[in-house]
């Protein structure tokens, strides 16, 4: 498998991403996962934890993923923007940038190194969204906005869903007349954690989740 560094989302100016392209794929269509780094990391720390480290192998059951590593922007924080206080509904400016990921990485074709299958590209009905920490935010922020019919699944590890988010998609979705659809998530949040805490009422929560199968 290769990984390619630094890619220029082409929708955007300036916004990279790492991608991990299987080496051996059995069709030119491959599921994908993108992975949003936590407050402070980059993706090079966040595609570490996930076991891409060249030349060390990638993890046996990720091995026929395409791993996406998208960067927040660097003239910023550092980190993903949330809906915070004062705001009217969800900041665009993330969601745009993985709109744009999107689209570009189900239609891009990313080369193998396989003579068989020489590209491959994300299938569009396998794109799961995954993050850590503040990136597990960005994964809540994605399942409240117009972009879940994007993604097959979510996985969040160490960020809670702030209610607020919830709040702002259900307000927005009464306006026309619609509900929140109910979609895959996997929640992972330690005891240990005290920057955050999971809501404290089923009420709060704004989408019926059910362990997803990554397939």
């Amino acid at each position: 498998m290769s990984l390619l560094r630094d890619q220029v989302v082409s929708a955007t100016i300036g916004r990279i991403y790492h991608v991990q392209v299987p080496a051996n794929p059995c069709q030119a269509t491959v599921p994908a996962i993108i992975v949003f780094h936590g407050g402070g990391q980059d993706v090079a720390t966040i595609a570490a934890r996930w076991g891409v480290d060249p030349p060390n192998p990638v993890p046996v059951p990720l091995e026929d993923y395409l791993l996406v590593f998208p960067e927040a922007d660097h003239r910023l924080s550092g980190e993903w923007a949330h809906l915070t206080a004062g705001d009217s509904g969800l900041p665009s400016y993330d969601l745009d940038f993985v709109a744009a990921l999107v689209t570009e990485i189900t239609t891009r074709p990313y080369p193998t190194g396989s003579a068989a299958v020489t590209d491959v590209t994300a299938d569009p009905d396998l794109v799961y969204a995954a993050g850590f920490s503040n990136g597990g935010g960005m994964v809540w922020q994605l399942m409240n906005s117009d972009l879940l019919t994007r993604f097959r699944g979510f996985a969040a590890v160490g960020k809670a869903l702030d209610p607020e988010k919830a709040d702002a998609y259900r307000k927005r979705l009464a306006d026309v007349g619609s509900q929140p659809a109910a979609v895959p998530v996997m929640y992972v949040h330690g005891t240990g954690d005290r920057g955050y805490r999971p809501p404290s009422t089923a009420e709060e929560m704004p989408l019926h989740t059910t362990l997803p199968a990554f397939t």
